[in-house]
């Protein structure tokens, strides 16, 4: 029996226990086309996840939540828009992870019609042996690899935020104060436990680093129930501070879209730059001398 041609949304399906390959964007403060990318992704990540369904091209949602979830993507593009537009003197970095693909397997077109780019160097790639498939092995001489769909997201920006007298280094001033500010943090569900999060937020806690504007510390707020989330910023060293219960976010659980009070921790993780200097070295020199094993060990099979 002939099989049923597969659809481009395969292309968004990954093995089980398999690890995305990506690469790490400096977007800067993100322009348009990438932050109604974003802003669909974010979107998906918080409000629509579906248990068994990975792909967001193949999940089913009720015509009132299709509203609510276009209403919610309508607000955060705009949210980040006026940013860029009214707040221009407070420091912004964003940073993206694009999925990589071998030329031969990339989609035709992006979620924004657009053909995916090409990658010029290749030790940009994280999780690269995954593209070593069996088939690719026996011509490697003419390998191109391309930055397909945005699986991850993340932000660091100057916002106004307050620690309390135990956290301020002046005991005089309790109030809030620019403070890069850690946000938005998203992967999508089939490219998660790729590393995608750890990278993003290393680039983000590195761009605090170079902005050299003094910042001695970084803050995020994360959900009381979101305790996977918690136990993971604290394994990078991330402490608690303070729980905040006056805090609200969206409802999607019922016909009408409403907010309802939840509680955010707040954390901090404390910068030291020489350790941040050290340890990006260190991360580079491990990763160029991955890639070159892997590429003598591909160039190795190719002429055998």
């Amino acid at each position: 029996m002939k099989k049923p041609e597969q659809s481009a949304e395969k292309d968004c399906q990954m093995p089980p226990n398999q690890r995305v390959p990506f690469i790490i964007q400096k977007i800067g403060r993100g322009d348009k086309e990438n932050i109604e990318e974003i802003s669909r992704l974010c979107i998906d990540v918080f409000f629509n996840e579906q248990d068994g369904v990975t792909d967001p091209k193949r999940k089913t949602v009720a015509p009132w939540k299709a509203m609510q979830l276009a209403y919610l993507r309508g607000f955060q593009y705009g949210d980040l828009m006026s940013r860029n537009a009214f707040k221009k003197n407070r420091l912004v970095d964003v940073f993206i992870a694009r999925r990589v693909y071998h030329v031969s397997d990339a989609p035709k077109a992006d979620i924004r019609g657009k053909k995916p780019t090409a990658i010029e160097d290749e030790r940009e790639i994280i999780n690269f042996d995954q593209l070593l498939t069996t088939d690719k092995k026996i011509n490697c001489s003419d390998i191109n690899y391309v930055a397909g769909e945005i699986v991850g997201y993340c932000e660091v920006s100057e916002k106004n935020f307050g620690l309390g007298s135990n956290f301020e280094s002046n005991k005089g001033n309790t109030g809030e104060k620019p403070r890069p500010y850690l946000s938005n943090l998203s992967v999508v569900e089939y490219a998660r436990k790729s590393g995608i999060g750890s990278k993003l937020l290393d680039a983000c806690e590195e761009a605090v680093h170079n902005w050299n504007s003094g910042h001695t510390e970084i803050v995020l707020q994360v959900e009381e129930d979101n305790q996977s989330a918690i136990q993971w910023y604290k394994r990078r060293g991330w402490e608690f501070v303070f729980a905040d219960p006056t805090c609200r976010r969206y409802d999607t659980s019922g016909f009408f879209l409403r907010e309802s009070r939840i509680t955010k921790y707040a954390m901090v993780k404390r910068l030291e730059p020489k350790q941040l200097r050290v340890k990006s070295n260190t991360d580079s020199s491990n990763g160029d001398f991955g890639f070159y094993f892997v590429k003598k060990l591909r160039d190795s099979l190719s002429n055998n």
